[in-house]
């Protein structure tokens, strides 16, 4: 418990100096390895990021993002990988899991996060944080690539997943499409305008 009390108390330090109720935790920090001796990594393969929000009236949330070495072989790399991501809760001295996300590489083509996207946030101000989730699948040949801002977001007691995507041509008189689901078009239009910017500006690097 030594380890995680640090976290808390780092936390809780952000929020009382900062404001701040975010910590990005990489693998080169020492507090990625306490975290992970303390509540274990729930998912396959390694966290690349975990996404550690302090909620004063919800708890801690962990949101991890890892990728796994792929079984299947790919003709774009060497080494393949899976992405395996999924949202907790610190409950008792442990995590609970409120949602998974996977996505697999394939022969042509590799899924892969855009890590600089994928943040934390409670854009709408109602004391309770979305979990943005940005990635890219890229494939062999010239056709459309998806590039993806999923968003959670507390429903009651439960998360919701929304999805906004638009699809990446490299012909120069193409544009791409951008789609919207229909969960998120019912969310609020400052967690909207959240996601779109973060699909604006991966777009930019890509």
């Amino acid at each position: 418990m030594k380890s995680y009390t640090l976290l808390l108390l780092t936390l809780l330090s952000s929020l009382s100096f900062a404001q701040d109720k975010i910590q990005r935790i990489l693998p080169k920090q020492p507090i990625y390895r306490d975290l992970l001796a303390e509540l274990g990594n729930p998912l396959p393969g390694n966290p690349v990021l975990v996404l550690n929000y302090f909620a004063e009236k919800e708890g801690s949330y962990l949101f991890y993002f890892n990728e796994a070495r792929a079984k299947g072989e790919s003709y774009l790399t060497d080494k393949p990988k899976d992405l395996h991501a999924g949202l907790y809760i610190e409950d008792h001295g442990g995590i609970l899991k409120l949602i998974t996300f996977n996505d697999f590489a394939g022969p042509l083509s590799q899924p892969k996060y855009l890590l600089d996207y994928c943040v934390t946030e409670d854009a709408d101000k109602n004391k309770s944080p979305e979990f943005y989730l940005t990635y890219f699948e890229a494939s062999d040949g010239e056709d459309a690539k998806p590039l993806k801002v999923i968003v959670y977001s507390r429903n009651g007691k439960t998360f919701m997943k929304s999805k906004i995507t638009t699809w990446l041509s490299y012909q120069p008189d193409a544009k791409g499409r951008i789609e919207k689901d229909e969960n998120f078009k019912k969310l609020p239009k400052s967690i909207q305008i959240k996601a779109e910017q973060l699909l604006n500006k991966a777009k930019a690097t890509l």
